[in-house]
């Protein structure tokens, strides 16, 4: 039986964290099934989840950008 801790922490997962693994993926999947379909992204050279709810390419873009620059 899925406890109601489970459910917070697949919560936590879904609005926090960028990359997922796939034991994570299945937490998500069992109370969040449409969101885990809509927002997450399976690579699959490495097996993770990639949660496009919380990445963001203009964050990425800046870091990208001040590692060139030497910042």
């Amino acid at each position: 039986m899925l406890e109601h801790y489970d459910f917070q922490a697949a919560q936590e997962l879904m609005y926090t964290k960028e990359v997922l693994t796939q034991e994570e993926r299945d937490l998500c999947m069992d109370f969040m099934p449409k969101m885990v379909e809509a927002y997450l992204f399976h690579n699959t050279w490495n097996n993770t989840y990639l949660n496009l709810k919380v990445y963001s390419e203009v964050e990425k873009e800046e870091y990208d950008l001040k590692r060139e620059i030497g910042i």
